[in-house]
């Protein structure tokens, strides 16, 4: 049985009606996307992408052609003709628009084109029109003149050395718009952006490539987009923890920011402004320096962010307000300044976050002597030191800082190097405190 899988001509007939009819089923789901708007303005937006000529005729060509070339396969009529154009169409998929992604992305569509290059060699097999009328038999059924020469054997190692070009082989020409991320803890939120990153390449950006008072879907390929792991605010509107589409509507000096919910989108294909979450009217500045290519920036400002989208000489942004100080004053209301919890660390720490705020000095001088009482940590001590002058408190500063000088001292875990460190780093602290206690009092 064996033996006649690999060799019987009977079984290579078999075996070309299977993937005919597998052929059939992949190439007329692509093929039917031609009447579909939403997979025509994609196909259109890809082709503009990577600027081919008449992109909105030449996607209704493809999509025709692997229509017709499906249609053609059901009987295999004229197989070996309509092999050609499908091999045609199939290579520039996978090695113009799909940048030869193997595997991976376009894996499907270069095994299309291996099973049209079979088709075109072999024919369409024993049962198909092509080989039932005299007339085709010659030009487009070899099989019957070659059957001897294309076992199933042969078949199956160009098969297996497909497969092995297939895993082995890697993007041989760089994508025109490269994907781009960036992540950023900010606070206790995480915030990333995924994205593709046209390039100017001599070209005019804003006003010509980008028009102005149009909508863009801010970068290239499939939509930008940008996820948090919390609850944020932008634009003074809460907007919940998720991820979403950005869209915006580039101004001369101003521009919309959107938000979408749909983060599935290719290009503007299928958008729907009713599944905006958020228009919000940003302000473009000029930039001295000059992007090559769309870049997203995230910088931190205490527990938010600001988020800039620069290209060319032309740069806006938004201010992401993160839910971290709720979250944190929530934590100190509920538990520290209950004494709900006998954790030292937590309470120094609450004190060193309102410390690097400058807000909220005198509770965190409460925090922190909770702290002390609870443990005589020497940071402990470093930290209340720094907060009494923050507040400018230099007496107390003194009397904390002398304090310290004396507990240091009888610590047994330190040697006697790091106690005399810590005695002259104290002394000489103590020594500005009083100079700016006089200040003050002259």
């Amino acid at each position: 049985m064996i033996r006649k899988l690999f060799s019987s001509s009977l079984y290579l007939d078999k075996w070309l009606v299977i993937l005919r009819a597998i052929t059939v089923i992949i190439i007329m789901e692509y093929g039917l996307e031609v009447f579909s708007k939403k997979y025509m303005e994609g196909n259109t937006a890809w082709l503009k992408d990577i600027q081919f000529p008449l992109p909105l005729f030449m996607a209704y060509v493809g999509k025709t052609t692997e229509l017709l070339g499906g249609i053609s396969l059901i009987p295999g009529l004229f197989t070996r003709t309509i092999s050609i154009l499908l091999v045609i169409n199939m290579s520039f998929i996978t090695f113009i628009m799909g940048n030869a992604k193997l595997p991976g992305e376009e894996i499907l569509s270069f095994l299309l084109l291996l099973l049209f290059a079979a088709f075109f060699f072999a024919g369409s097999g024993k049962w198909s029109l092509d080989c039932r009328n005299k007339m085709l038999r010659a030009r487009y059924c070899p099989i019957l003149r070659y059957r001897k020469r294309l076992k199933m054997r042969a078949l199956l190692v160009i098969f297996f050395l497909t497969l092995t070009f297939v895993s082995f082989s890697q993007t041989i020409f760089p994508s025109l718009s490269p994907k781009g991320r960036i992540e950023q803890k900010i606070g206790l939120t995480n915030i990333s952006v995924d994205y593709e990153r046209p390039a100017a390449r001599g070209r005019k950006v804003f006003g010509e490539l980008v028009k102005y008072d149009k909508l863009w879907r801010t970068g290239a390929g499939n939509c930008t987009k940008i996820g948090f792991s919390e609850a944020v605010v932008i634009g003074n509107k809460s907007i919940s923890k998720g991820t979403y589409s950005i869209f915006t509507i580039p101004g001369t000096s101003e521009w919309t920011l959107i938000l979408n919910k749909d983060t599935t989108l290719y290009g503007l294909t299928s958008y729907d402004a009713t599944k905006d979450i958020i228009r919000l009217k940003v302000k473009a500045h000029s930039t001295d320096r000059y992007y090559e290519s769309l870049t997203i920036d995230i910088d931190i400002v205490p527990n938010n962010a600001i988020v800039y989208l620069s290209w060319e000489n032309t740069q806006i942004s938004f201010q992401v307000k993160t839910e971290s100080d709720k979250l944190a004053n929530g934590f100190i209301q509920q538990y520290l300044l209950t004494d709900k919890s006998r954790n030292s660390d937590e309470y120094a720490a609450a004190a060193e976050y309102y410390y690097y705020l400058n807000k909220d000095l005198d509770r965190a001088v409460l925090l922190i002597d909770k702290a002390i009482a609870m443990k005589e940590e020497s940071w402990y001590y470093r930290q209340k030191v720094d907060i009494l002058e923050m507040q400018k408190k230099y007496e107390e500063a003194i009397d904390c800082a002398t304090l310290a000088i004396s507990i240091d001292q009888k610590r047994t875990n330190w040697d006697s190097r790091t106690k005399q460190q810590s005695e002259t780093e104290y002394k000489k602290r103590i020594e500005f405190f009083k100079r700016q206690k006089n200040k003050i009092n002259h």
